[in-house]
């Protein structure tokens, strides 16, 4: 079976949590790491011979440019409103806990429903038109 703990006195409990705070003061401090984009391409390709450096600095040219790319998509801005045609609410799992409302899932499922009629019958009035016209010729 399983031991039950045992009842730490409180004291003792007071001076391993100021031993823990302690330990771990030394860790809240942000440490200083060595900045590496400000190393440039040239700088990087120091160490190559003239010949390698000239094939490769396309190569980390290229790479430095997908990097600035997956930067600038990382911090863009992104709607949190996605329409609900694109996923079968009831197939495919929640992707995040805080999506859209059911009320506005509603409306726009509404809303689709409702321009759906609308076209439908806008073709159906056009096609009756144009068989009229037929008819009359």
């Amino acid at each position: 079976m399983n031991k039950t703990r045992k009842s730490v006195d409180k004291n003792v409990r007071k001076k391993q949590a100021k031993e823990i705070k302690k330990a771990q003061a030394a860790y809240a401090e942000a440490e200083e790491a060595p900045r590496t984009d400000k190393l440039k391409t040239a700088e990087s390709l120091k160490k190559y011979p003239v010949k390698t450096k000239k094939s490769l600095k396309p190569l980390v040219e290229e790479v430095v440019k997908e990097m600035a790319i997956k930067k600038k998509k990382r911090k863009a801005s992104v709607s949190k409103r996605t329409t609900p045609s694109e996923l079968d609410l009831h197939e495919s799992p929640r992707a995040y806990a805080h999506r859209e409302g059911e009320r506005w899932e509603k409306t726009i499922v509404k809303q689709n429903v409702g321009k759906g009629k609308a076209l439908t019958a806008k073709i159906v009035k056009r096609a009756s038109k144009t068989t009229t016209a037929k008819r009359k010729k």
